[in-house]
């Protein structure tokens, strides 16, 4: 079995979605029998056993044409099935999708931008979905109704918890030295604002500026000092995010390794994750895994992930939102948060994920030679040259 992977998303991106194929390439490569091809347009990382094609780089004004490029390069390796690691397709060859959310459709995205056009035509291509969480395979069966239930399955994401632990107060210190964090301080992980506003970021900064209800939420006198460490996302902190903040509030941008992650949730009085809308929510079980008390909304799959080891709010509330934070400075609750939330990231493995991806590309392989398959991929393919000419002469 030779599996074709585009490396497409290294090229775009740094997120959650790298995160998971970073964990997903090395348990595909270990299975007996498969063997893996990545077209590398940049940035992909390097795993043993894995070999790298050097591919051109992804643009939106030449779709068709890259599909058709990357039948040439199936053909010239053999491939049997095709993943890719966001929505580009081939014609020629089966494909299996992971899809990890439905953001676009559900939040008013322009649907006529090409990204999402992709999308679209990446998901009727697909022979099999796999979606990262339920709540993603029902709004996924929503909107495309006739897509057979039967070829839509659900594996969850997993964490690396090597990494991902309880850190000791020796590291914690050492991290918060080097950082300049402050003793009491909560994490935002990743995009703070996106299309819409959906990731709901300004939740917290807005609870933040109630100056009347701070003493009561940070239990001590007077003016009380609390950062807000803002982990990767946007390369700036939004201007509108921190206007209005009492000068006793700071907050701060770092990139940080997974290592200093994970000492950084150690820290934290709490992951604050207000989203409106997440496919997985990568964050929420790894700040568990270290033993972080979590804030998150039941929206989207947040709830399916995080069960009852969070503290869950409407996401719309920011009195709420500050109840919350003076909630998770308890002991006791910080003590029972903990607990739970170990217990509930330990569920969460790589594994499951990687063999199901792996049943689902043997039986597209097996499913290759049929005549509906075939004439299909005949059909797609012929529309995707005419698309490729439109292309060319616009």
């Amino acid at each position: 079995m030779r599996l074709l992977v585009d490396g497409v998303f290294f090229q775009l991106s740094n997120s959650g979605i790298a995160r998971v194929w970073r964990s997903l390439l090395p348990r595909l490569a270990a299975f007996p029998g498969v063997e893996i091809t990545v077209l590398d347009r940049g940035r992909s990382p390097r795993f043993a056993g894995v070999e790298y094609i050097d591919f051109p780089s992804y643009t939106f004004t030449s779709t068709a044409a890259d599909s058709l490029l990357i039948d040439v390069f199936a053909k010239d390796c053999g491939a049997d099935v095709f993943l890719s690691t966001y929505y580009t397709t081939p014609t020629q060859i089966p494909s299996v999708l992971i899809v990890y959310d439905m953001i676009p459709e559900l939040f008013g995205f322009d649907l006529k931008l090409r990204a999402w056009q992709e999308k679209n035509l990446a998901i009727s291509f697909a022979q099999y979905c796999l979606c990262i969480s339920e709540n993603t395979r029902k709004d996924l069966l929503d909107i495309y109704p006739d897509f057979d239930p039967d070829r839509v399955v659900t594996a969850y994401c997993g964490l690396d918890s090597k990494a991902f632990r309880p850190r000791e107060e020796q590291e914690v210190s050492a991290f918060r030295k080097e950082y300049k964090v402050a003793e009491d301080y909560c994490i935002l992980v990743g995009s703070r604002e996106q299309h819409t506003g959906y990731k709901n970021a300004g939740l917290l900064f807005e609870s933040l500026k109630k100056q009347d209800q701070l003493r009561d939420v940070f239990d001590r006198p007077n003016r009380p000092e609390f950062e807000v460490l803002c982990v990767g996302g946007e390369p700036e902190i939004q201007a509108h995010f921190t206007e209005g903040l009492p000068d006793n509030i700071t907050v701060k941008r770092v990139d940080l390794t997974d290592d200093e992650l994970a000492c950084a949730y150690s820290g934290a009085r709490a992951l604050v994750y207000p989203s409106l809308y997440e496919g997985f929510g990568l964050p929420v079980v790894e700040a568990m895994s270290c033993g972080c008390p979590v804030i998150t909304t039941p929206h989207g799959s947040l709830k399916e992930v995080a069960g009852d080891a969070a503290v869950l709010i409407s996401g719309k509330d920011p009195g709420e939102l500050m109840n919350a934070l003076k909630l998770v400075r308890n002991p006791a609750k910080r003590d029972e948060l903990r607990e739970r939330g170990l217990e509930r990231a330990g569920r969460f493995t790589w594994e499951p994920m990687a063999e199901e991806l792996r049943r689902l590309v043997f039986k597209a392989a097996d499913e290759r030679a049929s005549p509906e398959i075939v004439n299909f991929m005949e059909e797609w393919s012929r529309l995707r040259r005419i698309q490729a000419d439109i292309d060319v002469s616009l």
